[in-house]
């Protein structure tokens, strides 16, 4: 197994940043800032990124949809390190079911199956950072073949 410091340190701050971002401009009464309360960190949150976000104008993008991209960005780098970034017909598989939950993750928001707001915006973002690691992985097999 190869190291993977750098991809651990993206799946990090990528699950931060959201956390960081969700927390901080979304309502009390979201589940995930319930349960933040219990450790007495969503207040801390909120005063340490108030500043930020009462001062500035933050494109709605941002607060509502670049959460769920990071999201989906660190899980599909998850599955892809277990998988070695290797796509072939073990890890296909994983991988793709792994892109499927995301995106039915915001389509069971349209249908009401779960709760929260289906958005087209969030759907493209969920996307975005589902694709953006395969697309590196394919990237880099086909030009780092070469050498």
């Amino acid at each position: 197994m190869k190291n993977h410091t750098k991809v651990w340190i993206i799946i990090f701050f990528s699950l931060l940043l959201g956390l960081f971002i969700y927390s901080g401009t979304r309502t009390d009464r979201l589940f995930l800032n319930q349960f933040m309360d219990r450790f007495g960190t969503t207040h801390s949150i909120k005063i340490f990124f108030g500043e930020f976000f009462d001062h500035s104008h933050i494109p709605q993008w941002i607060i509502y949809s670049l959460p769920g991209a990071l999201w989906m960005l660190a899980l599909m780098l998850c599955v892809m390190m277990i998988w070695d970034f290797k796509l072939d017909s073990r890890s296909l598989p994983w991988i793709i079911g792994a892109f499927c939950v995301g995106l039915l993750f915001e389509i069971g928001q349209g249908m009401h199956c779960i709760k929260g707001t289906f958005d087209v915006i969030d759907l493209l973002f969920i996307l975005i950072g589902a694709s953006i690691p395969v697309l590196f992985t394919v990237l880099k097999f086909r030009f780092g073949k070469s050498k």
